[in-house]
C-alpha cells in the first residue's frame, strides 16, 4: 500500500493574507506507511487567524512525531490514539485562548485531520469547524464530516435544504472551532476502515463553496488522478474555477489517493 498526494492553497482573489494552513506527513513503521494530513482555516473576522491555523498544524505534527510514535511502539489501540489526539487538541485550544487573552485579541481556526494507520487497518479523523473531508470513488462522492456552523445545523435539522444553505448569508457563522474563546467544546472523531484505490480530499470552505459535488467528482475521482502531476493539475483547475466564480475566501485543498 502507498499514497500519492498533492495540495493547492492560495489567499484567493481578494484577501491579502492566507489564513489557511495544511500539512501532509508520512512515516514508515514495521514496513508499512502511515499518513497524517490536515487542513486548518483561520476563522475570518478574528485577528491572527493564520497564526492560529499554523499553530494547530505545527502542534499536530509534533504530536505525530512524539506521542503517536511512542504509542505505535507500545502497540496502543486506536481508541487510545484517539484519546491522545483529543487531549492534544484541547491543549492547543487552551493555549490559543490563553494567548488571545494575554494579547487582547480573538483567535480561532477550524481543523480537519486524517490519520491512516495500516497497522491497525483503520482511519482516524478529527474535526471542528466547517472545513470538510470527502471520500471520492469513481462512482460516488461522500462528505465524511459535519459542518459546525449555524447553516450546517439547520440543514441537519431539516430547516434548510443544501441548495438554500449555499446562498445563506450566515454560511461563515461557526458553532465550533479551535480557540475563539471556546473552553468546553467537544470535537468530532470517527474511526473507520479506509478504502484502497479511492481518494480522500480535505479542504477549507473557500475551496468547496462554489463547486458542485459532481464537479468535485469529475476532477478528483481516482481514475483521473493516477500520479501527483495529474492531482496537482486537477486541484489547480478547480482552484481557478472557484476564483472565476467570485470566491473571496482563502482556498485550500489536500488530495490523497491510497493505492496498492
Amino acid at each position: 500500500m502507498e499514497y500519492i498526494f498533492s495540495y493547492v492553497t492560495t489567499e484567493g482573489a481578494v484577501r491579502k493574507v492566507n489564513q489557511d494552513s495544511l500539512f501532509i506527513i508520512t512515516a514508515v513503521f514495521k514496513g508499512q506507511s502511515i499518513l497524517f494530513a490536515a487542513v486548518c482555516d483561520g476563522v475570518g473576522g478574528m485577528a491572527q487567524g493564520e497564526n492560529a491555523s499554523g499553530f494547530v498544524c505545527w502542534r499536530l505534527t509534533e504530536w505525530f512525531k512524539s506521542d503517536f510514535s511512542d504509542m505505535m511502539k507500545n502497540s496502543a489501540s486506536v481508541l487510545k490514539i484517539r484519546e491522545s489526539l483529543d487531549e492534544c487538541l484541547h491543549n492547543v485550544n487552551d493555549r490559543i485562548n490563553n494567548y488571545a487573552d494575554r494579547t487582547n485579541t480573538s483567535m480561532g481556526t477550524t481543523v480537519t485531520a486524517v490519520l491512516i494507520i495500516p497497522q491497525l487497518e483503520r482511519m482516524l479523523t478529527a474535526h471542528a469547524g466547517d472545513s470538510r473531508l470527502y471520500r471520492i470513488s469513481d462512482s460516488d462522492t461522500e462528505i465524511l464530516t459535519a459542518d459546525h456552523s449555524i447553516v450546517g445545523q439547520e440543514v441537519r435539522n431539516g430547516k434548510l435544504t443544501e441548495e438554500m444553505a449555499e446562498t445563506d448569508s450566515r454560511q461563515n457563522q461557526l458553532t465550533n472551532c479551535i480557540g475563539g474563546g471556546l473552553t468546553d467544546s467537544s470535537y468530532d472523531y470517527s474511526i473507520s476502515e479506509y478504502k484502497l484505490n479511492e481518494c480522500y480530499m480535505i479542504c477549507s470552505d473557500g475551496f468547496r463553496k462554489k463547486l458542485s459535488r459532481s464537479e468535485i467528482q469529475g476532477r478528483l475521482c481516482p481514475s483521473v488522478n493516477c500520479d501527483e502531476n495529474s492531482m496537482a493539475g486537477n486541484l489547480e483547475f478547480l482552484k481557478n474555477k472557484v476564483m472565476s466564480c467570485g470566491e473571496k475566501d482563502n482556498i485550500t485543498a489536500v488530495l490523497v489517493k491510497i493505492r496498492n
